[in-house]
């Protein structure tokens, strides 16, 4: 799965909404501080799979950033953006 080898090599990861599932899946979330959606059993989802739920609208972790539903987006993209301007020099071919 692409996610953990994102995780394996400490990639930016960003989940919203429904998104963490895909983490949850894949066994990524354990000691993680995240948030989701929160209206149909996500966050308990998230806990039963060890990690920390926080309902704010945008929780960074790490490598992992997330954020509950898209009406976060103005907290979420600047966290995104921050993440990935801090790493523009690992990318950079020249």
């Amino acid at each position: 799965m692409l996610s953990r080898l994102f995780f394996a090599k400490n990639k930016p990861v960003a989940a919203i909404c429904h998104g963490p599932y895909t983490l949850i899946s894949a066994g990524l979330l354990k000691g993680r501080h995240a948030t989701c959606y929160w209206g149909d059993g996500v966050p308990g989802e998230m806990k039963e799979a060890g990690a920390y739920y926080e309902d704010q609208e945008v929780v960074v972790d790490g490598n992992l950033v997330t954020s509950r539903h898209p009406m976060d987006l103005p907290a979420f993209m600047p966290e995104i953006m921050r993440m990935l301007k801090g790493r523009a020099s690992e990318y950079s071919t020249g």
